[in-house]
C-alpha cells in the first residue's frame, strides 16, 4: 500500500513539474493570451437578438427578418419568382418603415449608410451572373472565416438563413436614419397597444 501510495505522489509531482507554463499560472509565453474572438457570433435566436440590441436600428430588422424563417413567398403575399427584394422591403414595412420600393436586389446599395464590412442587421447585397442580378438580406453574423450569415427571401422556396461567399459580396448598408426613427416610432407604437 506504502508503494502504490508514493508512486501516486511521484506520478502526481511529475505531471506537476511537467505542466506547461500556462497551466500553472507562470508568466512567460503569451501565444494564447487573447483567444476571444473579435465579434462574438450568435448561436441562436436569443443571441443574434441580443447582439442585435447593441447595434442601434439594427434590432428591429434582424428580429423581423427572423420573424419569417421558414414561410414562402406564397405565405407572405409575395411574388413567387425572384422575391429577395420583395421579402427585404416587406421586412422594412413589417418592422414599421419604407424599403427601397423595389424588386431588385441591387436597388438595396443606395438605401442606407454603405458599412466597410459585416454588421449584425446590415443588409447585404450579393452578386449574381447578369449584369443587373443580385441577391440582398438581413446580416446575422459570420462565420469563423468572415463569410456572412444571412435570412434572406427567394433562398430556395423559403425565408432561410445561410451563409453566403464574401467574394459575392457586392455591398452592405445599414438602413438610414430616417428609416429606423420609423421602425422605433413604429415599435413605441405597438408597445403603447399591448
Amino acid at each position: 500500500m506504502k508503494r502504490s501510495f508514493a508512486i501516486v505522489i511521484t506520478c502526481a509531482l511529475a505531471l506537476g513539474l511537467a505542466a506547461p507554463s500556462h497551466a500553472t499560472g507562470a508568466k512567460g509565453t503569451d501565444r494564447f493570451a487573447n483567444i476571444e474572438p473579435l465579434e462574438p457570433m450568435p448561436k441562436s435566436r436569443t443571441d443574434a437578438a441580443d447582439a442585435a440590441a447593441q447595434v442601434p436600428g439594427a434590432s428591429g430588422v434582424l428580429l423581423e427578418a427572423l420573424r419569417w424563417r421558414g414561410r414562402t413567398a406564397k405565405q407572405l403575399g409575395l411574388p413567387s419568382q425572384l422575391w429577395c427584394a420583395d421579402f427585404m422591403n416587406f421586412v422594412l414595412r413589417s418592422a414599421g418603415a419604407k424599403g427601397t420600393q423595389s424588386r431588385a436586389a441591387r436597388s438595396f446599395l443606395q438605401f442606407g449608410k454603405r458599412l466597410d464590412g459585416p454588421r449584425i442587421g446590415a443588409i447585404a447585397i450579393f452578386y449574381r451572373k447578369g449584369p443587373n442580378n443580385g441577391h440582398v438580406g438581413v446580416v446575422r453574423g459570420t462565420d469563423g472565416e468572415g463569410n456572412p450569415i444571412v435570412v434572406s427571401g427567394n433562398h430556395g422556396p423559403t425565408v432561410k438563413e445561410s451563409t453566403y461567399p464574401k467574394a459575392k459580396v457586392i455591398g452592405y448598408v445599414m438602413p438610414p436614419d430616417y428609416v429606423l426613427e420609423d421602425m422605433a416610432l413604429a415599435a413605441r407604437a405597438a408597445a403603447l397597444k399591448q
